[in-house]
């Protein structure tokens, strides 16, 4: 089925929109919880679609992108005079957003003084912009998406757990890609026809064994993920179908077995698939440490303690530029990322 830009043919996704119209109408809070890449966003404009908000805005904020030094003045608006470069009042996202849905992308990644701040307004449904004296009142419908385990989170104190039962009256968890292999195949000719119409062109054919190898791969970057392979193959595919030959070859090596774990103890097939996930998610971000780390739901430091430990290296040099790390656990090949 396909609604808007939700596509799907898993009974997962059918629940996941059945369960989005169902709290369409309630005014209460949603928390929508999913891997990145697996259509949390779209999800919060299928409710905000199917409510009674839907002729008012929707305005999205990835939480990620705030620095907390300006999430008062980017979430409530300042007045002229605030602070140096306040030169003319700006209203802030919750005033653009009145009346409507404010849909707070990664809240999991706010900073704890940010999370206060947030959980205040939303207790007393009003806000004040930075540097005035009055209050205004507040009435948008908050949907929420993580990443993260939050509960996890919490446990850590790292998410306060007062904010977390004030967004979470609602939930929602979206199903990675592999848990609803159904949708791979729709989706590869969804993302096919978008892309090849918006370079004028005829989609191209999937070659038949280019769809076997997407059943058959895990999806570690979800719809995202499979969008950006289909890109790959247009590029590759000017004229004829899609074949196997031109996918990513972490793809290829997945389909044909090479990314097997090794025979041995269950300390070192955990290793070896930890260390292919990693390099993988490495890869994906041009190995950009920050944004690995935060898709893998690790501290920046947590994901060097691993680099070192698994012996990853890029071109001949360890992640991270750290020191050369010992070998890793027998059974596992530090000569390359296993991409």
């Amino acid at each position: 089925m396909k609604n808007r830009e939700l596509i799907y043919a898993s009974r997962e996704m059918e629940l996941v929109v059945e369960t989005a119209r169902a709290v369409a109408p309630a005014a209460s809070p949603v928390l929508i919880e999913g891997e990145s890449g697996t259509g949390k966003e779209l999800v919060a404009r299928l409710i905000h679609r199917s409510g009674p908000r839907r002729d008012k805005p929707f305005v999205a904020v990835n939480c990620s992108a705030l620095p907390e030094a300006l999430f008062e003045s980017e979430l409530f608006g300042h007045v002229a005079g605030s602070f140096t470069g306040a030169i003319r009042d700006k209203r802030g996202i919750f005033e653009i957003a009145d009346g409507g849905v404010l849909f707070l992308d990664e809240i999991g990644d706010l900073a704890l003084a940010s999370q206060a701040k947030l959980l205040r307004v939303l207790q007393e449904s009003e806000f004040r912009r930075v540097g005035d004296t009055r209050t205004s009142g507040l009435d948008v419908r908050v949907i929420s998406a993580t990443n993260k385990d939050l509960e996890e989170e919490m446990r850590r104190k790292r998410f306060r757990e007062d904010l977390f039962f004030r967004i979470g009256v609602l939930r929602i968890t979206v199903e990675p890609l592999r848990r609803r292999r159904a949708d791979i195949a729709l989706l590869a000719g969804h993302f096919a026809a978008r892309h090849a119409a918006a370079q004028g062109r005829r989609a191209p054919a999937l070659a038949p064994d280019v769809l076997a190898m997407f059943e058959r791969y895990a999806w570690p970057g979800n719809v995202r993920e499979l969008e950006n392979e289909i890109q790959r193959l247009l590029a590759f595919s000017p004229d004829g179908v899609m074949e196997a030959r031109h996918l990513s070859p972490r793809i290829r090596e997945s389909a044909s077995g090479e990314g097997r774990a090794p025979a041995g103890s269950l300390r070192d097939r955990v290793a070896y698939f930890e260390r292919r996930i990693i390099c993988e998610t490495l890869e994906r971000y041009s190995w950009n440490k920050t944004e690995t780390a935060r898709c893998l739901g690790l501290t920046r430091q947590g994901l060097h303690r691993k680099v070192r430990k698994l012996g990853i290296r890029r071109d001949g040099a360890e992640a991270g530029g750290e020191p050369a790390a010992a070998p890793p656990d027998k059974g596992i090949d530090a000569a390359r990322p296993l991409l």
